[in-house]
C-alpha cells in the first residue's frame, strides 16, 4: 500500500468544491461580462430586458443603465466567493478534526497555540509553519476578510486594513505562484470603514490560499493516521456515516472500500488482501460485511449480477407458468 498521496475525506470534498468554485466563479462573471458588452454594443435607447428564468419576478426585468449594477453585481459576487471559500476551509478543519479523533491520536499541542486562520488545527495535528510564512500572511488576510464580509457588510476593519497596509503583504504576492501569463497578483485598496471594492478574482485568490493551507494540514494528518485509519475512515464513509459517500463500487465489501481508497483518497497499489487485512485489524471487517449485506440483501449491485438475478428470475416465473397450465 502507498499512501505517500493520500488524502483524507474532508479534503476530499474541500478539493471538490474548489475546483467547482473556480468554475462557478468564472461562469458567473463571464454572464455579467458579456451582459454588459451585448448592452454597450446594442440599442441603448430602450430598456434591457433580462429574464427571470423560473423566479417570481414577472416575465422578465428592465434596465436603462446596467454599468453600476453590473459593478455591483461584481463585488457581491467577489464578496459571496471570499466568504464561501472561508466557510470551506472551516468545514475541512471541523472534519480534519472529526478524524483525527476517530483515528484516536493524540493531539500535539493545544488548539489555542496554533495559527487563527488556520483554526488551531496546525498545533493539534503538528503541523511546522516556519516555512510557511506568505500562505500564512494571506490566509489571515483573507480570513479576516471574510469577517469583514460576514459581520460588518464588507467595510473594513482597523485590523484589515493593517494587514493590506503592511508592505510584507505585497511582497507576498510578488512571490504567490501563477498557473500561467505574466499577469500581476493585486488586492484592491483597503481603507478602515470603507467598503472594500473585491473582484472576482480576489475570490479565486482566497480559495487557491485556503485550498493550499489545507494540502499542508491533510499530508500530516493523513501521515499519523497511517494505512489502518485511512481504510477505517473509507468503511465508515462507505456504510456508517449519514450520508455515506457515494461509490462506484458495488461488488462486495472489500472490493468496495478498496474503489474508495483508490479513486476518491488517492491511495496506491493496494489489493484486496491488503484492504482486509487492515479491516480486520481495525475491527471493522465483520460490521462492514454485516452493513454490506444489509444495504444490498440481493447480492452484488454489478450490471452482471442484476442480469443473472432477472435471467433467474424469469425463469422461475417462466417454470410456475408452466406448473400452472398443467395443473389446469
Amino acid at each position: 500500500m502507498d499512501f505517500d498521496r493520500a488524502i483524507s475525506e474532508p479534503f476530499a470534498r474541500l478539493l471538490t468544491f474548489h475546483n467547482s468554485f473556480n468554475r462557478s466563479i468564472k461562469v458567473s462573471f463571464g454572464a455579467m461580462s458579456l451582459l454588459s458588452d451585448q448592452r454597450v454594443s446594442g440599442d441603448n435607447s430602450q430598456a434591457f430586458a433580462l429574464p427571470t428564468g423560473n423566479e417570481p419576478w414577472g416575465k422578465a426585468t428592465h434596465w436603462r443603465d446596467l454599468d453600476g449594477p453590473v459593478k455591483d453585481a461584481a463585488i457581491f459576487l467577489a464578496e459571496l466567493g471570499i466568504a464561501r471559500a472561508a466557510a470551506a476551509f472551516e468545514d475541512y478543519a471541523d472534519g480534519a478534526k472529526g478524524e483525527f479523533d476517530r483515528a484516536g491520536l493524540t493531539q500535539v499541542g493545544a488548539k489555542k497555540d496554533g495559527v487563527s486562520a488556520l483554526h488551531g488545527f496546525d498545533a493539534v495535528v503538528g503541523l511546522d509553519t516556519k516555512d510557511l510564512t506568505d500562505l500564512l500572511r494571506l490566509a489571515e488576510f483573507f480570513d479576516t476578510a471574510r469577517n469583514c464580509v460576514v459581520h460588518r457588510s464588507n467595510r473594513a476593519s482597523a485590523y484589515l486594513a493593517s494587514l493590506r497596509a503592511d508592505p510584507a503583504l505585497e511582497a507576498t504576492l510578488g512571490r504567490w505562484p501563477k498557473r500561467i501569463g505574466k499577469w500581476s497578483i493585486s488586492l484592491p485598496p483597503v481603507i478602515e470603514g470603507h467598503i472594500v471594492e473585491w473582484r472576482p478574482r480576489h475570490a479565486i485568490l482566497a480559495s487557491d490560499v485556503f485550498y493550499r493551507a489545507a494540502v499542508q494540514l491533510d499530508r500530516v494528518l493523513v501521515g499519523k493516521m497511517g494505512p489502518a485509519a485511512l481504510t477505517r475512515m473509507a468503511a465508515h464513509w462507505c456504510f456508517f456515516a449519514d450520508p455515506p459517500v457515494p461509490c462506484r463500487s458495488k461488488h462486495n465489501p472489500d472490493i468496495m472500500i478498496r474503489s474508495q481508497l483508490i479513486d476518491r483518497y488517492k491511495v496506491r497499489d493496494l489489493s484486496v488482501a491488503e484492504t482486509i487485512a487492515l479491516l480486520r485489524e481495525t475491527d471493522q471487517w465483520d460490521a462492514v460485511r454485516r452493513a454490506w449485506t444489509k444495504r444490498y440483501p440481493n447480492g452484488p449491485e454489478t450490471a452482471l449480477a442484476r442480469n443473472r438475478r432477472a435471467r433467474k428470475a424469469d425463469t422461475k416465473f417462466a417454470l410456475g407458468s408452466r406448473s400452472r397450465k398443467g395443473g389446469l
